[in-house]
């Protein structure tokens, strides 16, 4: 697993510092300092492209976003077949129109979490070798005992790279130098680093304030765990740069990496209002849905008020305690029920759908052994294709009878014509 995260790392920089040593002519040390400014420019170069895929299909689903609720507030209530039919087509009809490719946002983590493990793990292992720092080094992915040690006596202002502030003070004087040098070198660009990241996630707050999903209580929670996370990470990144194994090589990474993220987090989120806009249907939207939030959780808090009023008054009357229990019991049995009834609709529209797609599955493997039978496309009786029914979707031949149906239905309608300046989203059919 080492070499799986390691390996395409190290050759990375072994061709950066070659590059820079060999066919510039820089002396070493500087070609191994300049090499972690190759890596980060290799890596988050890479990156790039899946980012803005990624952050592009988010700002999809926001627009996207009124129209499915339509959807779904229209079909909420429909378990029956034809229900589930009209609701799965429509869905999918307004992604094909949106063009939303849902598996995009997954590749970005995936690669930045391999690239990442796997420079960490090298940057450490150069900076703390387990055979000691004056002992005969080893070989790590494409970087040979002699880079390693090469490594090792690279400085930083006069810092060594391997050095880190919480190490002993006798490991410091083998390498020349002081804790206060280390502390004096790291501090800056580790509160640099740490600026970066909170304005990194305070633009992602951002963007996410802009268009949250009030009705999903897990964007909510989301969005509240990202709040506290902003707070806390700063005090942990402080903590782990001054306190924990962390070699100044790193931490000039991280400087750098950081520095580069809220580049091209701010130039996307740019490129984004530019060609992807919110349009003021949707501002519209979210602020509504925002109030009916907002309005929601003030009948709660009323609620709540009113039944610890009556529990306070309870305290020397019999009446209004009782009456603090029938409210508390009322609303206990009002929630429970509301509860069962979305669990009872959840059940019933995920057992009409496996239905569906079961039936799906087996018209395509009859259809599948139809054709293995009787080539040229004649069915078994001899026939030619069969007619698809009336009200029913046919790819070849026309529109689904659906879109005269749910014409004029949504709240927001989807417009055919470009709208901004780039506006591939508004793209009709």
């Amino acid at each position: 697993m080492l070499n799986l995260f390691v390996l395409p790392i190290s050759g990375v920089m072994k061709m950066w510092h070659l590059f820079f040593h060999s066919l510039l002519g820089i002396n070493e040390h500087h070609a191994w300092l300049l090499s972690l400014v190759g890596l980060i420019v290799t890596v988050r170069a890479l990156i790039a492209p899946f980012a803005w895929m990624q952050y592009r299909a988010a700002r999809i689903s926001v627009l996207m976003r009124p129209h499915l609720d339509a959807v779904r507030r229209a079909y909420a209530e429909r378990t029956d077949r034809r229900g589930m039919l009209e609701e799965m087509a429509l869905t999918s009809r307004l992604r094909k129109r949106f063009h939303y490719k849902p598996a995009a946002g997954c590749i970005p983590p995936l690669i930045q979490l391999a690239a990442f493990v796997g420079l960490y793990r090298l940057l450490l292992r150069i900076a703390r070798p387990t055979e000691g720092l004056d002992a005969q080094h080893h070989r790590i992915g494409f970087l040979s005992a002699q880079d390693v040690s090469s490594f090792l006596d690279t400085t930083f202002l006069g810092v060594p790279l391997p050095a880190y502030r919480a190490m002993p003070a006798e490991r410091l004087a083998e390498l020349g130098t002081t804790r206060s040098e280390v502390t004096g070198l790291i501090l800056p660009f580790l509160l640099l680093a740490v600026v970066f990241t909170v304005l990194n996630m305070a633009l992602s707050l951002h963007r996410s304030r802009q268009s949250l999903n009030y009705a999903s209580d897990l964007a909510i929670n989301i969005y509240k765990v990202t709040l506290l996370l902003a707070i806390w990470i700063p005090i942990m990144l402080v903590t782990a740069g001054l306190f924990g194994p962390l070699p100044v090589a790193i931490i000039v990474y991280w400087f750098g990496n950081n520095l580069w993220t809220l580049s091209q987090n701010a130039l996307i989120h740019l490129l984004l209002r530019r060609r992807l806009p919110l349009e003021t249907d949707h501002r519209a939207y979210f602020r509504r849905q925002r109030k009916e939030h907002r309005a929601i959780r003030e009948r709660e808090r009323a609620q709540n008020r009113e039944i610890w009023a009556l529990r306070v008054k309870g305290v020397g009357s019999s009446e209004h305690r009782k009456r603090a229990v029938e409210k508390a019991e009322l609303r206990r049995v009002q929630r429970a029920s509301e509860k069962k009834h979305r669990k009872d609709i959840a059940r019933a529209k995920k057992e009409t759908r496996r239905g569906i797609i079961a039936e799906a599955k087996a018209a395509k493997r009859a259809a599948k052994g139809g054709r293995q039978a009787t080539p040229g496309g004649a069915t078994a009786t001899g026939a030619g294709p069969v007619a698809p029914p009336a009200g029913q979707r046919d790819e070849r031949h026309g529109r689904h009878s659906l879109d005269r149906e749910w014409a004029g239905r949504m709240r927001v309608e989807v417009p055919t014509e470009r709208r901004g300046t780039g506006g591939r989203h508004r793209r009709g059919e």
